[in-house]
């Protein structure tokens, strides 16, 4: 296949829909040679964070010297995205032709597996397995691996030698597939710690906790708790944080309070890792200072100041809530809202629309996008004066840019799905 036959393949799979299970995916690894198996990773599974704190334990082990794969779900601008490496001079994206590549390998070994009778693989099991071989190809020293849904029953989940889990903290989503407490959802996501393995989390549930912890115990492994009243943070703008952890300062050029959990999460994951993966202080603080992520709590234009922040959940809205009063604390907020129908949307649209004078609604691409007609009438019940729908995102972004005074700020949010059509403004 060239390039666009490749592409054309995985928008072709990606009607597969979501299916839970290892079998699929052992199976494709090992008509692939088992790639997963050439490799060390760094494990990420949890609600909220995993992107951002995966962009904070890359950057702390690239800019030390360490060649480190990537493979993030879900991709903001570009679909190459999802799978990449970094090292000291920055980040790279699979290219045209190492992606033509690896998806010829694993639509021939799909065709095999159909051959022998097996259901096709998903979209996302097709993808993680392209992102073993390419990272293989790379010689990646490491690899930091995010979950798609869940943990235990994950397509990542079938890979051999883990550094290190990583627990985000966990709250409700993906309910139908995950399950509706906490407790449930807590125990999909702690399906990803190994036996005598490292793992470290922060959490603020103790219900949470509790389950992760009764895992680690089970698995005889050393478990690591960040917890959020050791982080005292000391100056926060639009340029970045501040911090003091363990009596040490730190910077973080990621806006938001919320990044400083995550920041903290990478660190001591960092702090635990085996050689040749050890670092000191001023090592981890470089790597903690120059680390970014896409999408969000991102300032894409400061003419009029517009920031993208990628909040899809109730934790996610009270994040972002957390941020704009603490860094856009007397602006008006103009917002531009697209989310997923199987989204606690109605939960977001009360934690948000105290904040904000005027919304216009967009309805995401894909089949999962909530109607934006339905969403503006959520905003309209809980008391927003102006909200108006949008066909497209840049004709919302315009309307929104029509309302915007010199010193007030627009804010695009929701699903990241979205964002893509504004990848002009990069």
């Amino acid at each position: 296949m060239n390039y666009e036959e490749a592409r054309q393949y995985i928008e072709n799979a990606s009607h597969s829909g979501i299916s839970l299970g290892l079998s699929r995916m052992r199976e494709l690894c090992r008509l692939l040679g088992n790639p997963e198996k050439k490799l060390r990773f760094i494990h990420i599974a949890g609600t909220n964070g995993k992107g951002s704190t995966a962009a904070f334990i890359s950057s702390i082990l690239a800019v030390n010297g360490h060649l480190t794969g990537r493979y993030v779900s879900p991709v903001v601008f570009q679909y190459e995205e999802c799978i990449q490496y970094q090292e000291p001079k920055g980040i790279h994206y699979i290219d045209r032709e190492l992606f033509a590549r690896v998806v010829t390998e694993t639509a021939e070994a799909v065709q095999a597996m159909k051959d022998d009778g097996w259901e096709e693989p998903t979209v996302f099991e097709i993808e993680t397995a392209m992102a073993f071989l390419a990272f293989v190809h790379w010689q990646c020293s490491v690899v930091v691996l995010e979950v798609g849904l869940g943990g235990r029953e994950d397509a990542t989940n079938v890979i051999g030698e883990v550094l290190a889990s990583v627990i985000t903290p966990v709250s409700r989503d993906h309910m139908a597939m995950l399950g509706d407490t906490i407790e449930e959802i807590a125990a999909e996501k702690a399906g990803i710690i190994r036996e005598q393995g490292r793992v470290i989390t922060c959490q603020e549930k103790e219900e949470a906790l509790s389950v992760i912890a009764g895992e680690a115990e089970k698995k005889k492994a050393l478990l690591t708790v960040v917890h959020r009243e050791a982080v005292q943070v000391l100056s926060a703008d639009l340029e970045g944080t501040v911090f003091t952890y363990q009596g040490e300062n730190f910077r973080i050029g990621m806006p938001g309070k919320y990044q400083v959990e995550n920041a903290v999460l990478a660190l001591e994951t960092c702090r635990h890792l085996p050689e040749p993966f050890t670092f000191n202080t001023e090592q981890l603080m470089l790597g903690l200072g120059i680390a970014s992520w896409r999408g969000r709590f991102e300032v894409v234009c400061t003419r009029p100041l517009i920031i993208l922040d990628g909040a899809h959940n109730p934790a996610g809205a009270e994040a972002l809530a957390e941020s704009i009063r603490t860094l856009l604390s007397g602006r008006k907020l103009h917002g531009v809202m697209g989310v997923f129908a199987d989204k606690e949307y109605e939960t977001m649209v009360g934690t948000l629309a105290p904040l904000f004078e005027d919304v216009v609604t967009i309805t995401p691409p894909g089949g999962r996008g909530l109607d934006r007609e339905t969403l503006a009438s959520v905003w309209k019940n809980q008391g927003c004066s102006l909200v108006t729908t949008g066909e497209t995102v840049m004709g919302a972004l315009k309307e929104a840019m029509n309302r915007c005074g010199e010193e007030d700020a627009i804010l695009l949010f929701g699903s990241l799905s979205f964002f893509r059509e504004l990848a002009w403004k990069q």
